[in-house]
């Protein structure tokens, strides 16, 4: 008899309702309802679905090394929760396995060295050097964030400056967003959300189509669309990848950003000691790549940011094959979803709820419990340009601004693809006195 984790009890058949109810609060809250089952059967559980599909949900570093790292060949992306993914996102790098993504990361990895994007500094703080906000006003900086990464990514990765198309693209973006959220109803039943979303991909498809021919029509310059052009990429998988890169490329960072300045607005002694830094660094100027390392708690401020509110809070796979997690087996076809966000708050941090950057300053965490990009062979490849474009848009910003809250006022984080400010993020800005 097959040995499983602690977890609820099988689901049957008949047990439709109960099904259906689970699925409801997963829905309406997901963190609090896996937090409450990690609480019950500790910090591996599994699911018995019924008619033999089963589900691992795990926090514990060492099991997310296991999935990510060691076993990391024994793991899909298809077949699971991923899958929702591929309407929008096709076969390109986010969704792609095997041979398919062993190409086109061997193809993207050059555009991700470490020496190519310190060329996108430049970039990164000129687009952020144009935001200007009046002291006073309120803006809401979930939306502002988003349009700047969006700026940025077309620029940096494309050579196209995107200002003019800012909201239509953030229209379509959402539909993307919400076409691959996770519903009751069977997927060939017509809403209107799976509406917009079709019209959604058509747009950008459209977008995209346009980009690629006037590339053709000028010329291919130094950028990871004429990189993908040059290559002779399958047209096809050119639009995926710059579909992964559209979204992948500025959402994660832009909520990443969110999250740092709704935290920084909420804890003041914080804010102070990063306003102390930039002043005592970059003075009356704005940050470069080299300056980075003399701004170790710009840095700490940002990881603290992505440890308590993750943009990826979680990580699916799929088992290839038969193997076993924390001794247990795990046949093929099974699910694997790490739980990045509980991971990230889990007990081996010291007061894990509580906004502490200095623990970046010196971690002693286990070096698996903070995993914002994921590990192994399938983390993020864009790691290090979103990890540089934080830190200076943080820098560029926070040197003119500081961002508060209302009394009072409190964020819902919304998991969707990724980890959002439900309803935005309003926070009021006041200007830093003469710095310019």
């Amino acid at each position: 008899m097959t040995t499983y984790p602690p977890g609820p009890p099988p689901l049957r058949r008949r047990d439709l309702l109960r099904k259906v109810r689970s699925i409801r609060d997963l829905l309406s809250d997901p963190i609090a309802y896996v937090g409450g089952r990690f609480s019950e059967f500790g910090d591996l559980y599994h699911v018995d679905e019924g008619g033999g599909s089963h589900l691992y949900i795990t926090r514990a570093p060492d099991r997310i090394r296991e999935v990510l790292v060691e076993r990391a060949g024994d793991y899909q992306k298809r077949g699971g929760a991923n899958d929702r993914l591929v309407p929008v996102l096709g076969n390109g790098l986010l969704t792609a396995d095997g041979e398919a993504w062993k190409e086109q990361r061997r193809l993207l990895q050059p555009r991700f060295h470490q020496r190519a994007i310190a060329g996108y500094a430049a970039t990164m703080v000129g687009h952020t050097r144009a935001v200007a906000w009046g002291d006073g006003e309120t803006v809401d900086v979930s939306d502002e964030m988003m349009r700047l990464t969006l700026r940025i990514v077309c620029q940096a990765l494309f050579d196209h400056d995107v200002q003019d198309q800012a909201d239509a693209i953030g229209a379509t973006m959402d539909a993307l967003r919400r076409a691959s959220e996770q519903s009751l109803l069977p997927d060939w039943i017509p809403t209107p959300g799976r509406f917009r979303a079709r019209r959604a991909v058509a747009g950008i498809d459209a977008l995209i189509a346009r980009l690629v021919a006037e590339r053709r029509e000028e010329g291919l310059r130094d950028d990871l669309l004429s990189m993908l052009l040059d290559v002779g990429l399958d047209p096809t998988l050119v639009r995926d990848n710059l579909v992964t890169l559209f979204l992948a490329g500025h959402e994660t960072t832009s909520h990443a950003l969110s999250w740092t300045w709704w935290l920084l607005a909420k804890h003041p002694e914080a804010e102070a000691r990063l306003h102390a830094e930039l002043d005592e660094v970059l003075g009356d100027r704005d940050p470069t790549v080299d300056d980075l390392p003399s701004l170790p708690w710009t840095d700490a401020v940002i990881q603290e940011s992505m440890r308590l509110f993750p943009p990826a809070y979680a990580i699916p796979r799929v088992a290839r094959v038969d193997t076993e997690l924390g001794g247990y087996p795990v046949t093929a076809g099974s699910q694997v979803v790490s739980w990045l966000w509980h991971c990230h708050r889990g007990p081996w941090f010291e007061a894990p709820d509580a906004f502490r950057p200095e623990r970046f300053l010196q971690p002693t965490f286990p070096k698996h419990a903070y995993l914002p990009f994921g590990a192994g062979t399938r983390m993020c490849i864009g790691a290090g340009f979103a990890r540089m474009e934080l830190r200076l848009v943080l820098a560029t910003l926070a040197r003119r601004y500081r961002l508060r809250a209302t009394p009072g006022q409190t964020v819902r984080p919304l998991p969707r693809v990724t980890l959002s400010p439900e309803g935005g993020l309003p926070l009021r800005v006041e200007r830093r006195g003469p710095i310019s």
